[in-house]
């Protein structure tokens, strides 16, 4: 029983420190923490990966159930068409939907720019986010930036 217990304790430890959790506070030039980012294929890369490269990023948090996300993912997907060698355009989806639903959405809409699957809402929760689509302007792996709502082409090509 004490090995259980111990083995059990020991997983807890591991996965309270190697899971996904953090927490950011949504305030210019704070640093972007390090964690994983899963696409609609289950491939995995680690956003330090993505906010490092040299490039200034936007992040957005969406669903595809919100119709203001509806409205402004077409304005990004025309906006990364035309920057996308010069900015990284990041696109998290909540597990609030299934997976399915998020890639026939995706699919549908014909959407080239990278977008990830937040299953577990670990992104969601770590960035105290209460409402969609929020959008983060990152430069150098830091928050340059909460873009105001509504987003669009032009709002985005003045921000960047």
């Amino acid at each position: 029983m004490k090995k259980i217990v111990l083995f059990l304790s020991m997983l807890l430890l591991f996965n309270i420190s190697f899971g996904n959790e953090f927490h950011i506070e949504k305030k210019l030039n704070v640093d972007m923490p390090t964690f994983v980012l899963k696409d609609l294929d289950g491939k995995t890369i680690e956003s330090k990966n993505i906010f490092k490269n040299g490039k200034k990023t936007l992040f957005i948090l969406a669903a595809e159930w919100c119709p203001h996300c509806r409205a402004e993912l077409p304005e990004v997907q025309k906006f990364y068409e035309k920057y996308k060698d010069k900015v990284n355009v990041v696109v998290v989806f909540l597990g609030s939907s299934s997976l399915e639903e998020v890639k026939g959405y995706v699919s549908n809409s014909e959407f080239t720019f990278p977008v990830y699957y937040d299953d577990d809402n670990s992104i969601l929760e770590g960035f105290d986010i209460q409402s969609v689509p929020f959008n983060f302007k990152i430069s150098n792996n830091k928050i340059e930036g909460i873009l105001e709502l509504p987003v669009n082409y032009d709002s985005l090509v003045k921000s960047f």
